[in-house]
């Protein structure tokens, strides 16, 4: 294992996640200004990412089968979750998806720009054509400590 695997080992929490339309020169925010977030990276080359806004709506039950179609909407809407195998070439992550809340994503492989700076993680998709529209997605993490 290098030094770089070896530095992404761990866990990590979400900061920033920045849907960038380069189309419009424009920025949101699809989980908010504070998006709650882990990444996890194990030495078994295993990885689990789970990203929710930190202001969703609660069920009126707590109960995914029985709650209603407009609250599991919402909450599709507000979270995304994936895990695969990953692996480092130069600058890029890959992930073989094994799960995803996106079925499309299953069995797929996708790839992350990324740069380690002390404690910190960024990572970034390369830009994607979604229509009439060039986005790429930024996120920062920071690394979580023992405590």
């Amino acid at each position: 294992m290098n030094k770089t695997e070896q530095q992404l080992i761990g866990a990590w929490k979400l900061n920033t996640f920045e849907l960038r339309n380069h189309s419009l020169d424009k920025s949101i925010f699809p989980y908010g200004e504070q998006p709650i977030g882990t990444l996890l990276f194990s030495k078994e080359k295993l990885m689990s990412v789970s990203i929710m806004a930190d202001n969703r709506a609660s069920f009126s039950i707590e109960s995914l089968q029985m709650s209603s179609p407009d609250e599991k909407i919402r909450a599709i809407e507000t979270y995304l979750s994936y895990s695969g195998y990953w692996r480092l070439v130069d600058d890029k992550i890959y992930v073989k998806v094994i799960t995803s809340l996106l079925p499309n994503w299953k069995d797929k492989e996708h790839f992350r720009i990324f740069k380690i700076l002390d404690n910190k993680l960024v990572l970034k998709t390369p830009i994607i054509k979604q229509g009439d529209f060039e986005i790429s997605v930024n996120l920062d993490w920071v690394k979580y400590n023992n405590n």
